[in-house]
């Protein structure tokens, strides 16, 4: 990436993806690849009058050495001084951001059992920033960075050299870099464009969604009593009350279904990768709210892993809308990377559901969630199933039916 866009790159972090304010610790986590890229958001951070940074790297590479060499135990614990690490800068006023990528081949000759164990313990970390995210008191992003295996594999046809370039150029594209507008502005005119969809959704207040697509998709749910749909831009309830953008890209509208009302099938439109591994052509039945049934045709027991662990991992916790006219999705290409996929998407996701998108869910206890239908778990999977033909319809209380999406675009 050239200096101008590492530069328009950190810009948009720090002052719309975690609006840093003066005063505040920045966590930054990133990819070896990223690093150049991690050290100019420092140095905006800093612009914007951070207290300090804290910069994390987390290498899959030595990752994947360790999933070829360690037994599954070692891999599965997390030692107390790297949760404790997060949980402090987090009680200090600290925002939150990430710099990921993708490695599809990297862990092929990896055992499952080895990846799943580094996964969860991967999942464990994520869950200290996940306790302040469901409060609402946190602002925090995640965006992508381009890797070598990523791109040959969204790249095949193409040389190494040219290959990363052609990634990291749809990278910018999808987080409206470029080099003559704007950035600030660009996000900005998403952000309101996004936010009035989602506020023509809470004027409804549907009871319930029938969600069909032609890869035979037939499933209804209910929403969560007093939802909330919620866009980039939200606002935080934190000290601070500033809006935050928490993924860039971002193109979803997303809310809660109650977790214990989900009935039918649905098929994934594109493939989901889970602790390291490629699940493709996969689809889930629920009744009742729970995971009864999947089958994928790659991988099903890595989605089987994630999907039954337990009796929450079952449960929906998310419903989240994206036209099919994202310019994710116009790309035409899988991406291999849940953060991109999911916004080139409608998707649904198992496990964890959001606090926030129900009307003071942050006040609530894990107890009081429950019992209003907001899924608490351990883990949170997105899975896509957006598609040209997919259609939305909401059901009001009164059993009024208004069509939200057709054809895979919003209508209303």
């Amino acid at each position: 990436m050239d200096q101008l866009r590492k530069e328009k790159f950190a810009q948009m972090l720090i002052k719309v993806g975690v609006n840093l304010q003066p005063g505040q610790y920045l966590i930054l986590q990133t990819i070896p690849e990223g690093l150049e890229l991690a050290q100019e958001v420092a140095k905006e951070a800093f612009k914007a009058k951070a207290k300090d940074v804290i910069m994390i790297i987390n290498d899959p590479i030595t990752d994947h050495i360790r999933g070829l060499n360690a037994d599954v135990d070692t891999l599965r614990s997390v030692p107390d001084h790297k949760l404790e690490q997060l949980d402090y800068y987090l009680r200090q006023d600290a925002v939150q951001l990430s710099l990921m990528g993708s490695y599809p081949t990297l862990n092929n000759d990896v055992d499952t059992n080895k990846l799943i164990a580094i996964s969860q313990a991967g999942n464990d970390v994520r869950n200290v920033v996940r306790k302040y995210i469901h409060k609402n008191v946190l602002q925090w992003t995640g965006s992508v960075v381009a890797t070598q295996d990523w791109a040959n594999a969204v790249y095949p046809e193409l040389s190494d050299v040219d290959a990363f370039k052609a990634l990291e150029d749809d990278l910018c594209k999808m987080v409206r870099v470029d080099d003559h507008s704007d950035v600030i502005a660009n996000w900005k005119t998403h952000c309101e464009r996004l936010g009035a969809i989602a506020k023509k959704l809470n004027e409804y207040c549907f009871k319930s969604l029938h969600i069909t697509s032609e890869l035979n998709t037939d499933i209804t749910l209910d929403l969560v009593k007093d939802h909330i749909w919620t866009s980039a831009g939200q606002i935080n309830k934190g000290k601070h009350q500033v809006s935050y953008v928490a993924n860039m890209p971002t193109e979803e509208i997303f809310t809660d279904p109650n977790c214990y009302s989900a009935n039918g099938i649905v098929y994934a439109s594109r493939p989901l990768m889970i602790a390291g591994k490629l699940v493709t052509d996969f689809n889930i039945t629920f009744k009742d709210g729970y995971a009864v049934a999947c089958q994928a045709s790659q991988n099903e027991d890595i989605l089987k892993d994630a999907l039954f662990k337990n009796d929450a991992t079952r449960r929906l916790g998310e419903v989240a809308l994206v036209s099919k006219h994202s310019p994710i999705r116009k790309m035409n290409k899988v991406y291999f990377n849940g953060l991109i996929d999911e916004n080139a998407a409608s998707h649904l996701a198992f496990g964890t559901s959001f606090p926030s998108c129900i009307k003071n869910g942050e006040k609530m206890t894990n107890e009081e969630l429950l019992a209003k239908g907001v899924n608490v778990a351990i883990s949170h999977n997105d899975f896509m199933i957006g598609t040209d033909k997919f259609k939305v319809v909401g059901i009001k209380d009164d059993q009024t039916e208004v069509v939200i999406m057709e054809d895979g675009d919003f209508i209303i």
